[in-house]
Formats: structure tokens, C-alpha cells, sequence
């Protein structure tokens, strides 16, 4: 095993699956014997902050009257500084390139001479969406040619990173990992609390934002009811009161349960039958991967670097997008056949497990953390 490390690991607290990723790889590296100090502006809300070796910096946003909102990235900046010089941290890991990585290189001239190389792992629409602003654009470019290293969580992404910014370098694509927790309630007990009867159950994990496309997922959810009777369970990281209206005006009050701010999904991915995701771009897609973790066959569009996750009809479903006549159909289909379920959920199992295991994927972030750390002959 690698000498033990000190890692300064920068993320987003809210929920995505960027914190999620950064997060859990904080769990499992604290595990390894390292310490982890995740610097963030509150703690994300997956951290387990009472495990030894997890440590939580708080990276408070400054709030000024000159400003019209508040200052993230410069005090985030100050407070990596601080961790670097009183930690001796070996290495920074930013996860999502804005503002980290920036304020991760800002940290870096604060410190001089010594401080930590920086690695940057991309998740997606830091580059997709932000990396396509003129206004960020130099800004993204000049960090990641600053980072020591760039990571990315699927070919697709770096595909999509190298056509968009000149770099000079080449990016590691180390992609996401999932290790279930322990489920504590029955499946039986989680349908009959969640209202769901003895329908198949279609499960979608989001933070809700516009690029998720929530209202192609229920135009979808209403071309299914055509032909099989599904329930839709949407757990939401963001308040799901602006849902209310799209799931009355297609009458799905009684076909789609809607629960907010939950962190600990285990309970749910058991009770589910299936995934359902109708996103306009995924760099991955890692509430699939977690389904397919716990047994469940998926059903999405073929965005992004999903199709490097999912194989169509051998673990899940990929159809065009936006074609949400597709989308119903497939899911309808999931819908109606036990057995194709269990025999696609068992297959997508096993491919979590082999390809996307987190000593797999740990082992993998550890080697780059040793080749930025290891002194150059």
C-alpha cells in the first residue's frame, strides 16, 4: 500500500454526483490509513465526519455590501492555503473545476515555493456547461494546464474537454465507483410507507437542475402508463415544489411519489425495480451506476458517456434522445417482465462489481496521487 498521505479533497456540499464521488473516495481513502481534509463551504451531505481520518475544513463564502453576491472562490482559496501550511498536505484534489481547481492554483501562489501539486478531476458540466462560457473559458483553460494532472470520470468527457480547450497534456480517465451501504429496512416495508402498492417501481435520483430534463423523464413516465401500470419515485437534492405543477398538468398525482433532501438511498435503491434517467447530457451518470450496484436494469437516453456504463439490452435500456415515446416504451417494457428485470438487473450487478469497484477505482486515483507526489529523477 502507498505510504500514507495527506489529502486536501475540494468539493461541492450540495448534491451531485461530484460531491458524492469526492466524498465517498474521502470514506474509502480514510479507510486506506490516509487523512482526508475536505474543504468545503458546509459539509457535503454524504461526509461521515465521525470516521477517523475524515477531517472537515470549512471554507466559508464572504458576504460584503460592495458585493452583490457572495465570495466563494477567493476565500475557498485562503482557506486551502491555511490546510496546506497546518496540515502538510501532500497532495489537493479539486473535484469540479469551478471554482476549485481555480482556487486551488490561487492557493498555490499564496503558499510559494513547496506547495502541493494539484490534481483535477473533471465531472462534467464544469466543462460541458461553464467551460462553454466565454466568461470562464481562459480561466478553465489556464487551471488545468496549471493542475498537475487531469482526471475525468469517461472517455466521452475527455473527449469532450480536448475538442473544447487547446491543452498540451493528455487526461486520465478514471471513472466513477460505488460501494453500496448496509439496507436497513425491508422492501416491502419502504413500498408500503412510499404508497407504490404492487406496481413496478421506477427510481430517479437528481438534483433536479435544468440539464436533467425532469419533464422529458414525466412525459415518459405518461407514454408508459399507456400500456403498464408504473409508479415513478424522484428522489430530489433540490426543493421539488417547482415539480408540483409539471406532475398535475400530465394527471400523474397518483403515478409519481416525489421525496426531498435524502441522503441515504440504500433503502430505496432496494425497494426500486429500476432506474429511469432522461438527461440532456451525462459525463457518467453515477445514480445508474448505484442502481446497478443494488441489482437494477436501467433505462435512460444514450447522452454523454453513459453508453460507457450501460450495455444496451444486456444491462439496461439506451434510447435517443429526446425521444420520450422511446423512453416510455422502454420502460413499460422493464415494466411488464419479471424475469427480463431480474436477468438485466443480475447482469448490471456483475458489471458494477468488476468494472466499477472502489478498490478498483481507489487504487487507480492512489497511483496518480503517487506519480504527482514522487520526485522526478
Amino acid at each position: 500500500m502507498a505510504k500514507p498521505l495527506n489529502i486536501a479533497l475540494l468539493c461541492h456540499p450540495s448534491i451531485g454526483g461530484s460531491g458524492i464521488l469526492a466524498t465517498e473516495l474521502g470514506h474509502k481513502l480514510a479507510e486506506w490509513g490516509h487523512q482526508v481534509f475536505v474543504v468545503s463551504e458546509r459539509p457535503p451531505f454524504r461526509l461521515k465526519m465521525d470516521r477517523p481520518g475524515i477531517h472537515f475544513c470549512e471554507a466559508a463564502a464572504v458576504e460584503f455590501p460592495l458585493f452583490e453576491g457572495p465570495d466563494h472562490t477567493l476565500p475557498l482559496a485562503t482557506r486551502i492555503a491555511e490546510v496546506c501550511n497546518s496540515h502538510q498536505i501532500d497532495v489537493v484534489h479539486a473535484h469540479y473545476a469551478i471554482p476549485h481547481t481555480v482556487a486551488a492554483w490561487i492557493a498555490t501562489q499564496l503558499i510559494g515555493e513547496g506547495a502541493p501539486p494539484i490534481i483535477t478531476t473533471l465531472h462534467g458540466t464544469d466543462i460541458v456547461s461553464l467551460g462553454a462560457m466565454a466568461e470562464y473559458r481562459p480561466l478553465l483553460r489556464h487551471a488545468l494546464a496549471a493542475s498537475d494532472l487531469v482526471t475525468c470520470v469517461s472517455q466521452n468527457l475527455k473527449e469532450r474537454t480536448l475538442g473544447l480547450f487547446d491543452l498540451e497534456r493528455d487526461i486520465a480517465v478514471i471513472p466513477n465507483f460505488y460501494e453500496p451501504r448496509p439496507v436497513t429496512d425491508t422492501r416491502d416495508n419502504i413500498r408500503a410507507l412510499l404508497g407504490t402498492g404492487d406496481a413496478p417501481l421506477a427510481l430517479h435520483v437528481s438534483n433536479l437542475r435544468s440539464i436533467k430534463r425532469v419533464d422529458l423523464l414525466l412525459d415518459a413516465q405518461r407514454q408508459a402508463l399507456e400500456t403498464e401500470e408504473i409508479k415513478l419515485l424522484i428522489l430530489a437534492g433540490a426543493d421539488s415544489t417547482q415539480l408540483t405543477a409539471e406532475i398535475n398538468s400530465r394527471d400523474l398525482q397518483d403515478h409519481v411519489v416525489v421525496i426531498d433532501d435524502v441522503s441515504d438511498v440504500e433503502n430505496y435503491y432496494a425497494a426500486a425495480d429500476f432506474t429511469v434517467y432522461s438527461s440532456e447530457y451525462e459525463s457518467f451518470c453515477l445514480g445508474i451506476l448505484e442502481g446497478m450496484r443494488h441489482g437494477l436494469p436501467s433505462v435512460s437516453f444514450d447522452v454523454g458517456g453513459i453508453s460507457e456504463v450501460v450495455r444496451h439490452e444486456e444491462t439496461g435500456y439506451l434510447v435517443p434522445y429526446p425521444d420520450t415515446s422511446a423512453l416510455g416504451r422502454a420502460m413499460a417494457h422493464l415494466a411488464g417482465d419479471h424475469s427480463l428485470r431480474r436477468t438485466m438487473g443480475n447482469a448490471a450487478r456483475l458489471r458494477a462489481e468488476q468494472s466499477f469497484s472502489a478498490d478498483k477505482v481507489v487504487t487507480q486515483y492512489l497511483t496518480a496521487y503517487c506519480e504527482v507526489t514522487t520526485p522526478s529523477p
